[in-house]
Formats: structure tokens, sequence, C-alpha cells
């Protein structure tokens, strides 16, 4: 009989900007492998996102290493894909660096050996096999383009994409691929990218997503969903939840109300003890009176953490007034509103609105799928500083000294 987890979507280094919550994503990554040491399973299999991006700081890679270390220190053996976040087709990424270090060996193979489909035999005789996840909705072609063939005894197929039969209603039909694309004759398909918990059937084979472990965002939060992954006896998955933590989830419609007696409903919420060291609020709605400018947010942000919330999470931005409401009738366009706010409030001395306006639509540039933060980074200057060296402004030229640099003396100096 053999024994084996199933997890996925760790996403270890999100939340950087919030070091509780990513504390929290750590702690139930550990927490996890703790339980696998604990189970005494033969084997981890981590489909996919196992980091949040291709290259995390160091202190979140240590972490994850020892956990990972300790783990093979008992003769627990791991089994991972790329997923669309721990993925860079242009450079190695963290999850190659680890396969090199031996903490754990990758099951994809791509499109060598004639397009055919590779396998890695665990001691235990189980074959595994694994594709990992896309980025630009780009898993249909990748399945089709692959020679599935039959592996030869008990096997398990890992992958890192949403199946069109068990699509949740936020993921486009478009990014998702049919089931009967999967390849058949294995006894587990393990299913990663899915931050839900699901479970399916294929030719009496399960197909599950065990969801995250924790979450990479406040949407994960806010759902109400389960935290954790399989532990799998004898090809019987049994879901193991995580819940070393709470969540507290508060809901405050404000539609029909004023600032004032929207303040009075949120002081309800920290008049008393708070015993769950999450706080997620949430307040959304139309005021009939004021905007939402003029509530002292970080006020009640710093209450509800005086109440015992360790970490506090507010989502307004579904919150109005009708000042507010005046504002988006008069202007239809993004465009537009960026170029009044400019001739309202002015720019600095000697810079022209439409310098302005072309430097502000450069900042605005999405990072693209697949780019890192570094290189998205140094896109961003260098398309700033082409801008700078080529157009006048004003009375402020932006020029070249003698050594070829842009002389930014008339801009304030360096920047940080």
């Amino acid at each position: 009989m053999v024994r084996f987890a199933h997890m996925a979507d760790c996403h270890l280094g999100a939340f950087g900007r919030n070091p509780e919550l990513r504390e929290y994503n750590l702690k139930a990554f550990e927490e996890a492998v703790d339980i696998c040491i604990e189970r005494e399973v033969d084997f981890i299999i981590i489909a996919g996102d196992l980091f949040h991006n291709p290259h995390p700081d160091m202190d979140v890679v240590n972490r994850a290493v020892k956990a990972m270390i300790e783990a093979r220190g008992r003769g627990i053996r791991i089994y991972a894909v790329y997923g669309s976040h721990d993925f860079n087709i242009s450079k190695a990424s963290l999850i190659d660096v680890l396969e090199s270090a031996q903490v754990f060996k990758k099951v994809v193979q791509y499109l060598h050996d004639e397009g055919k489909l590779s396998h890695v035999k665990d001691p235990t005789g189980i074959s595994i096999a694994g594709m990992s996840g896309r980025k630009n909705r780009m898993d249909a072609s990748y399945y089709e383009s692959i020679d599935f063939q039959e592996p030869d005894g008990d096997a398990i197929f890992v992958f890192h994409t949403p199946l069109s039969e068990m699509k949740p209603a936020d993921i486009h039909e478009s990014e998702t691929v049919p089931m009967s694309l999967l390849p058949d004759g294995y006894k587990y398909y393990a299913g990663g990218h899915v931050h839900r918990l699901l479970e399916h059937v294929k030719d009496g084979a399960p197909v599950t997503y065990p969801g995250a472990t924790f979450g990479s965002s406040y949407t994960d939060l806010e759902r109400e969903e389960h935290r954790g992954f399989f532990i799998v006896d004898d090809w019987n998955p049994v879901y193991i939840e995580l819940d070393s933590f709470g969540i507290k989830r508060e809901d405050v419609d404000a539609t029909g109300m004023s600032t004032r007696e929207l303040e009075e409903k949120l002081s309800a919420l920290y008049s008393g003890k708070i015993s769950e060291e999450i706080f997620l609020l949430k307040v959304h709605g139309e005021l009939t009176e004021g905007v939402p400018e003029d509530i002292d947010f970080n006020e009640v942000k710093q209450k509800l953490e005086k109440a015992g919330a360790k970490t506090v999470f507010v989502n307004r931005r579904q919150l109005s007034g009708k000042n507010l409401e005046r504002i988006k009738v008069r202007e239809e366009s993004t465009e537009k509103v960026e170029e009044s706010l400019l001739e309202e409030y002015g720019t600095p001395e000697g810079v022209d609105i439409s310098f302005a306006g072309q430097l502000l639509s450069i900042l605005k540039t999405e990072q693209a799928d697949g780019e890192t933060k570094d290189d998205y980074e140094g896109r961003l200057w260098s398309d700033a500083w082409a801008l700078i060296n080529g157009v006048k402004i004003g009375k402020v030229s932006a020029e070249k000294d003698t050594s070829g640099q842009v002389s930014l003396s008339d801009f304030g100096g360096e920047p940080e």
C-alpha cells in the first residue's frame, strides 16, 4: 500500500507587504510538511506554485528548504512541477536550483524525446509524470502537442491547470482545458492552480485539487474556503485541513448610510474582544451623505488590532459616495480624468501637461506575463529615461552631460 501527500499552491513569499500574513503562509506550509512526517508518507507531490514568484526572498527560501530537508531526512521523497507563478520561460527559476540541490525532483518533461511524456519511478514502484502550468492561456495547445502513452503500472499524473468540468465561476472558460485532454491510464490525477478544494473522477481514478495551503491574496482569504492538502492512502484521498489560525470576516453594506452612521456601525466591530488572529473587513455600497475619504479607516484598523486581531485587511474598493459618482459621470475615460486632474492641480514648474501624461502612461504599464519584477522595473526605467532624454519639458530640457549620462539636476537629482 502506498501513502503520499498531494499539496499545491503554497505561494511561499506571497503577501510581501504584510509580514504577518507572509508568516502565516510559511507556517501553513511548515505545518503541512510536519503532518506528512507524522503520518509517515512515502512521498510528497507539489502540483505547482510552491513559490509566489520564480525568485523569492532568500529568507522565504531558507524556511521552505529547512522544512523539505527535514522531510527528506526522514526518507520522504518530494516531487514537483512548475506552477504559473514559479515558472520562468527565459531563465532558470528556483525550482531548477532546488532540483539541482536534490531537495526535490521535477516530474515534468517538456517536448523532448520526440514529444513523449517521460516518467519518474519512485522506490515504491509508482511512476509519476507531470505537466507544468503555462501562462497566456497556452495550456490546451500544450496538452495537444504531447504524445501521451499509457503508463506501465500504477502511476500518478501531476498537472497545474483548471479543468473545464471543475471550473470555479471566477475562472474564464478560455483558461481551462477539457478533462478529455488528460492522459488515460493513471491511478490518481494531482491538480494545482485552482485555489479551491475540488474532487472529481476520471475512469474511476480520483481527479483532485487540494486548494491553497493558505492563499496568496486578499481575495483568497476573503473566501470561506478550506485550506489544506490531501493524504492519499491506497489511492483514496483524505483531506487534511490546516487550521492553525483563525479568520474573522465581516461584510458591511453601507448602502443608504451617511458617513456618521457607517462610523457607528464600524465602531461596534471593535467594541468587544476579537479572538481570531486575522480580521477581514469588507465595506461596500453607496453612501447617501459624504464620501469614503471622510472616514479614517487607518483608525478603524488600529482599533481592530487593539481589540485583539493580529493583522487586519480593509477592503473598501466598492464603497462610494455621491460626490465620487458625479466625478465618474463627468468624465468618461481614464485618460480624460487624468488630464483634468493634471490641469486642475498642475505640474512641477517647467513640466508641461503633455509630458506628464506620457510619463504617467509609461509608469502605469502593467507587468507582462512571465516577466520578472527586476525585468519589469528595468523596462519602466528604460522607457522613462528614453522619454526624458528626448523630450523638451517646457523650460527644462533633460540633456546628456559629457560622460553620456542624463543630467538630472533640474529634476532634483538621481532617483533612489
